[in-house]
């Protein structure tokens, strides 16, 4: 335990020291893979599809909030739809301009969770998402993670939307209008799915809110159970008996990557628990005091030894003796000469 207790102060001391640099460097990589997706997932403009585009847009959000970066990818998912639908394109501006301003007005320091729920949906994991925003954030954080999650189900009408032939006919339109509309308000998978991650959310939160040992850790297990059974209920209700393994696996990968994150955010020595009660002039207070698991790396010394001063001071050492000989057989001649 000590060995990784000691690389987590290593790895801290570094991003605290470097953080400056660290940050950016994260939101570039996060945004070059959000942008990816989106153009793999619903790339029909092969313009935007261009490493310097990309790398473009990847590095304006680096620098600037996470609220300018969904506002960019909601930019390039409009452009792709437009090539490939015009009229289909008009339908999802308004529905993304709705999730970005209904984001954007409540959470917008939470842009980085409406991007990652559609890439967690893709990478099979996004069971990870609630039960992290329950250890890092509080239930405020459900207005994002709610939207990422239309998001992903916005991607896959669009994937199917595009298919279909459309004229410029009123009828067309409103077939159109109404097959994407009816995919997202009547989805009860995806309405389902919305409620899940919620209660898994709480569930997180409230508990590591009680206090008792490990509640950090007892938590994330909380939250996995959750996901474990909310999930099952909503395959067996959809037909999806195939995916129970999946989900399971995926549930168990999230929660043992959020329990890697708390050990590096934060580790408790609950051996170490002390209990104190004071009062002042209105309350008398009862105080559990957690001390934190902290470790002094050890500082490697380094002695430099400078070559050309060693061969200086071998020759003075030498140079030395020599003169203490001479002044030993100057001595003995004196004392020769005193004798006679």
């Amino acid at each position: 335990m000590m060995p990784l207790l000691v690389f987590r102060e290593r790895v801290k001391n570094i991003y605290h020291r470097y953080d400056i640099y660290i940050k950016p460097v994260i939101k570039f990589i996060f945004a070059f893979i959000a942008f990816q997706m989106i153009n793999r997932e619903i790339g029909y403009d092969t313009r935007l599809e261009s490493l310097p585009v990309i790398l473009g847009l990847s590095l304006l959000s680096a620098i600037t909030p996470s609220a300018v970066m969904v506002l960019l990818a909601t930019g390039v998912a409009i452009l792709h739809v437009y090539v490939a639908s015009p009229i289909l394109s008009i339908i999802i501006v308004v529905l993304l301009l709705i999730i970005y301003f209904l984001f954007a007005r409540f959470t917008p320091h939470l842009g980085y969770v409406l991007l990652a729920v559609p890439i967690l949906y893709f990478l099979k994991v996004p069971y990870l998402m609630p039960i992290l925003l329950g250890i890092v954030s509080t239930p405020i954080a459900i207005i994002p993670m709610a939207c990422g999650v239309v998001v992903y189900y916005i991607i896959r009408v669009i994937q199917t939307a595009v298919t279909m032939q459309v004229n410029t006919t009123v009828d067309d339109i409103l077939q159109l209008y109404t097959y994407v509309m009816d995919s997202i308000i009547d989805n009860k998978q995806m309405i389902l799915s919305i409620v899940i991650f919620a209660l898994i959310l709480i569930v997180v939160y409230y508990v590591r809110k009680l206090k008792f040992d490990y509640a950090f850790e007892i938590s994330i297990a909380a939250g996995a159970l959750a996901s474990i059974l909310g999930f099952l209920i909503s395959d067996f209700l959809f037909g999806q008996s195939d995916k129970i393994l999946s989900m399971i696996l995926g549930t168990l990968a999230s929660a043992a990557i959020v329990y890697i994150i708390q050990f590096f955010q934060l580790t408790l020595d609950y051996s170490g628990v002390e209990n104190v009660q004071f009062e002042d002039d209105v309350y008398y207070y009862y105080v559990k005091a957690v001390p934190k698991v902290t470790v002094t790396t050890p500082q490697m010394k380094v002695k430099h030894i400078n070559t050309k001063n060693a061969e200086k001071g071998s020759v003075n050492a030498a140079q030395n003796q020599d003169d203490l000989e001479d002044d030993e057989e100057y001595d003995d001649e004196d004392d020769g000469y005193s004798d006679n």
